[in-house]
């Protein structure tokens, strides 16, 4: 009988310290972000969101980049939906590298927990290129 609580205590650790370590590093910090109407509303709203993660890499403020990159991450993925014009491989388009955004995104949360600021300035380059493009298609 003790082995068997034993064993079942045990497991129970096992399986609430894997559930534990699967949960993204940020994610009970998450606050939903406000989605805009219009494209040109998003789009104001990346510049803004850009910005900010301009003066934390000038500031060093690393550990905050992950709000304002999966604000970003959001912003991106509501494009398709509010642009109703475009044609269809446009669109297709912007979801796929909305995808890359989302990569840069959890990248640039890495570089900045890890406090490496040479990835997350990488990071950051490479995100405002996908974004230029992105808008180079809308």
């Amino acid at each position: 009988m003790i082995f068997k609580q034993t064993i079942a205590a045990v497991l129970t650790t096992t399986l609430l310290a894997t559930a534990t370590v699967a949960l993204p590093a940020h994610a009970s910090e998450t606050t939903p972000v406000r989605i805009p109407a219009t494209s040109a509303a998003i789009w104001q709203a990346i510049d803004k969101e850009t910005a900010i993660l301009d003066t934390l890499m000038q500031t060093g403020k690393l550990e905050e980049l992950h709000h304002h990159a999966f604000a970003i991450r959001d912003l991106v993925a509501a494009l398709p939906s509010h642009s109703g014009s475009l044609p269809a491989g446009k669109v297709a388009q912007i979801k796929t590298s909305g995808k890359y955004v989302a990569t840069l995104a959890e990248r640039l949360d890495a570089a900045g927990d890890a406090k490496d600021k040479a990835a997350a300035t990488s990071n950051l380059r490479k995100l405002k290129e996908v974004l230029k493009g992105i808008r180079a298609n809308e």
